[in-house]
């Protein structure tokens, strides 16, 4: 792996092409990419990427414009709206009632050490420490706003860029750390965006969970699973 996948730009480069050659980024396809492009709103952007765990982007995408339509997502009106409200806006995205309660309440938190503005904390020190101690923010969630709102040099880790890490060979361990660690290796810094998203891509699309396509796979020729996989049918 470490020769077909070097930590030199080329390389970098090379991965990206390879990724779009088979498969079109489309904005509407990542809810948390499309809200951040369109608002610049970190607290939007966390709405957006709380209700996108456990569903898929259309959905949470779904619930996140209901929400905004029917109460505005906002730190100051989520914070006194009913959670009953609110589940029944994000019903679509699953596990409303769960969700609903963790809205309101990192509405209150934000709205009350940071004034409804989340830029205070992103832009203090210890950024990421501060956010995880949010509720129902872990290291992806963490990592996906350092990185699209402040740039940080960081890759979130999914549960699909995960499975294609372990794929490739790039980490033998199974943990967040040693997996976003292993990752950075070959990602450059004013690429990591696109490679995020690159890379869920393709784990949607050809390095599934189950039954991979790996023979159709961009990534086939620098991939551990697949050349263990056509030697043990040859």
């Amino acid at each position: 792996m470490a020769n077909n996948c070097s930590n030199s730009p080329k390389e970098t480069i090379k991965i990206v092409d390879k990724i779009r050659e088979k498969i079109k980024i489309k904005e509407e396809d990542f809810v948390v990419w499309k809200v951040a492009k369109e608002t610049n709103d970190p607290f939007k952007i966390l709405i957006a990427t709380l209700l996108s765990q456990n569903t898929t982007d259309k959905n949470a995408l779904k619930a996140f414009w209901r929400l905004e339509e029917e109460i505005g997502v906002e730190p100051e009106k989520l914070a006194f709206a009913p959670v009953k409200k609110i589940g029944k806006a994000i019903k679509i995205a699953g596990l409303h009632r769960i969700k609903a309660e963790a809205i309101k309440e990192l509405s209150q938190i934000i709205l009350k050490e940071y004034q409804g503005d989340l830029w205070r904390l992103l832009k203090s020190e210890n950024s990421r420490e501060k956010l995880l101690s949010l509720p129902r923010v872990g290291n992806k969630t963490a990592d996906v706003l350092l990185l699209m709102l402040i740039g940080r040099n960081v890759i979130p880790v999914d549960t699909h860029i995960r499975r294609i890490a372990l794929r490739l060979g790039v980490s033998n361990q199974n943990s967040y750390t040693s997996i976003q660690r292993g990752l950075m290796k070959f990602l450059k810094d004013e690429n990591m965006l696109e490679l995020h998203l690159c890379l869920i891509a393709l784990g949607k699309t050809y390095c599934k969970p189950r039954k991979p396509k790996c023979n159709e796979c961009p990534l086939a020729d620098i991939c551990k699973y697949r050349r263990l996989i056509f030697s043990e049918n040859h």
